[in-house]
């Protein structure tokens, strides 16, 4: 028995309140079934299961975006999912075309890595970074006008962002993919073997592909999306 950490929360990839226990938890179990290792899934905070996946202390840990900063500690695997990014503002603001965001605040939560998709939204636009507590946070911020602007999954709408606490109206987010974000398997590059065992997972995922089941996944996850 190998012991995976992941998250919470952060819909569809990993979400108790989702079917399966979320996306990449389908499909991080077909994997290791492929594998022929039974594998315990903990649910920890984010940061902490990274850090005890860096320790050692765990397996591996999944759903991360690569960072040069975690490249430094950790192997990666394939991709497993790919995170459609979209950017949101209030409902009220002035900001009604995304070109209109070029020199604005951007809100990103603190510990979450920077990785090549948000930066090349940076950099497109000039932008300057607030940090928030969490993704909700900066839900909050914008609908405050601290910050101008958030990015979200384009998987998520914009009534499931809505923070609701306070006099503030909702949040809109424009249709345009920015660009998308692998999520990835990742183990420390302390563990014993670590490179052996990222290699095993790839291929039992190549399996996957091979076979088509890992498409059957991704098939059943895009209609329930759809239509959620």
């Amino acid at each position: 028995m190998i012991n995976i950490a992941t998250g919470d929360g952060y819909f569809p990839f990993v979400d108790s309140s989702f079917m399966y226990g979320g996306w990449s938890k389908a499909l991080l179990e077909a994997i290791f079934s492929e594998m022929a290792v039974k594998a315990h899934f903990e649910v920890l905070p984010w940061d902490r299961g990274l850090k005890w996946t860096q320790e050692a202390k765990l397996f591996g840990a999944f759903p991360y975006i690569k960072s040069p900063e975690r490249s430094e500690h950790f192997l990666y695997s394939q991709p497993i999912n790919f995170v459609p990014i979209r950017l949101y503002v209030a409902q009220d603001s002035r900001i009604d075309t995304i070109e209109k965001v070029r020199g604005k605040r951007l809100c990103i939560p603190h510990g979450y890595s920077i990785g090549a998709a948000e930066q090349s939204v940076i950099e497109r636009f000039a932008m300057t970074v607030n940090r928030a507590k969490d993704g909700l946070g900066c839900v909050g911020q914008v609908q405050r006008g601290w910050s101008d602007a958030g990015l979200t999954n384009g998987y998520i709408k914009a009534t499931k962002l809505h923070k609701t606490d306070g006099p503030y109206g909702p949040i809109k987010i424009f249709p345009e993919e920015l660009s998308t974000e692998p999520l990835y398997f990742v183990m420390s590059k302390s563990y014993p073997h670590a490179q052996e065992w990222m290699n095993k997972f790839n291929v039992a995922l190549e399996q996957l592909v091979a076979k088509g089941q890992k498409q059957q996944i991704d098939k059943v996850f895009i209609e329930a999306l759809v239509g959620n």
